[in-house]
């Protein structure tokens, strides 16, 4: 239905009535709210935070474990030096294992914020589709009038500068509209792709996983393999043994050493606990070797426990010591105050830092067979003033 002008300047309809001034509902019909954006969801963001937090954590282990294994190829190649080369290759697979993990659960978290995020970009996207047809619909209804007719319909200058300024602001919410349709439509597909590029990444790093389970297996038995050859020779044996003893007294030195530095009161009563329970294999003191035949002195008790067996702290203390050291292997000791402190060793991992404080019971690293030892199991040390003594004097 065409418009016709009036003599008093307002626009009619063909029957003779009066209609509103057609800018007027154009304007009306093109104020509208574009879809809030969407708030990003602050738990998720805590995991995926936590996660980086992570992850670099595990790079700067890598680096290091990488450093030592490239100092210890330097070193003379003795079946001692092999041993202690793959047991940091195999600490150093694992921690590459443990980064894939915890990068797994990081694309996780970010698949599923992902997700939600397409979910209400599409959202966004049909909301301003339906404003795409509401405008439509109203520059249907309002007929064939142009914008012209519009403006030379004006009474006044003052009118004709009214209507100016609303086809102006008309021309600019139509730009606004179409402008913030293909950014959400830039938008949808950047997240579709990243979803896509995440979720192949996931594939890889599975794969890479498997892999590197492969490597710690093969490098495992390579281990057990020196070790036999190590029992086999009663000369390497002796040596090995001989190692071990000098890195007991040497250890003895360093916790006296620390123990002066420190201001740790001890306590009246201690009340420790078992690290782990099972079967002692070896108790303290001289002991004839199975193999040499001839009386050696053993530092502390060997308790059997299978790989992966929680390590517990025999009484409250401070980490004096965490590390990996030739003979023992992956090993803790533990500063209880007075010049007693534990030691915990051959372990397949270590949960605890320098300097941490840790509470009776509490898991600080795991049973493993590192270090001069041919099955899973711990060795657990009792010393006084940094010299050893026999550990089932303190248990219950």
């Amino acid at each position: 239905m065409r418009l016709q002008k009036g003599k008093t300047g307002t626009l009619k309809n063909g029957a003779g009535f009066v209609r509103p001034a057609c800018f007027l509902l154009m304007a009306a019909l093109l104020v509208v709210t574009l879809a809030t954006p969407v708030r990003r969801c602050r738990a998720t963001g805590d995991v995926l935070d936590e996660k980086l937090r992570q992850l670099d954590e595990l790079q700067r282990e890598i680096e290091q474990y990488k450093k030592d294994i490239e100092s210890k190829k330097k070193t003379e190649r003795s079946l001692a030096a092999e041993i202690a080369r793959l047991e940091r290759e195999i600490e150093l697979t694992n921690k590459e294992i443990a980064y894939i993990e915890v990068r797994t659960e990081y694309l996780n978290a970010r698949l599923d914020k992902t997700r939600k995020e397409i979910a209400a970009t599409e959202a966004k996207l049909q909301t301003q589709q339906k404003l795409f047809e509401d405008r439509l619909v109203a520059m249907y209804k309002v007929g064939s009038v142009s914008y012209v007719e519009l403006l030379l319909s004006a009474k006044s200058l003052t009118d004709l500068m009214t209507r100016a300024r609303y086809l102006k602001e008309i021309a600019r919410q139509d730009a606004s509209i179409i402008e913030e349709y293909k950014k959400t439509k830039d938008q949808l597909n950047a997240l579709k792709q990243s979803l896509e590029g995440d979720i192949r990444e996931l594939a890889n790093l599975r794969i890479d996983r498997e892999r590197k389970v492969h490597q710690v297996a093969s490098r495992a038995k390579e281990r057990e393999t020196y070790l036999a050859q190590i029992q086999s020779d009663r000369k390497k044996l002796e040596e090995a043994l001989d190692e071990l003893e000098r890195e007991s007294q040497l250890l003895a030195e360093e916790i006296e050493r620390l123990q002066a530095q420190s201001s740790r009161p001890g306590k009246a009563n201690l009340s420790m606990i078992w690290p782990v329970q099972g079967t002692i294999t070896s108790y303290f003191g001289n002991r004839i070797h199975p193999i040499l035949g001839d009386a050696r002195f053993h530092a502390g008790i060997d308790i059997a426990a299978g790989y992966g067996t929680p390590i517990r702290a025999a009484e409250d203390g401070r980490v004096l010591v965490a590390r990996y050291e030739g003979g023992y292997g992956n090993y803790v000791v533990l500063d209880h105050g007075g010049g007693i402190s534990t030691v915990y060793a051959h372990c397949q991992s270590l949960l605890v830092k320098v300097g941490q404080e840790v509470t009776r019971g509490q898991v600080i690293a795991k049973v493993g067979s590192t270090g001069l030892s041919t099955g899973p199991h711990l060795h657990f040390e009792v010393r006084v003033q940094g010299q050893p003594t026999n550990p089932l004097n303190y248990l219950p």
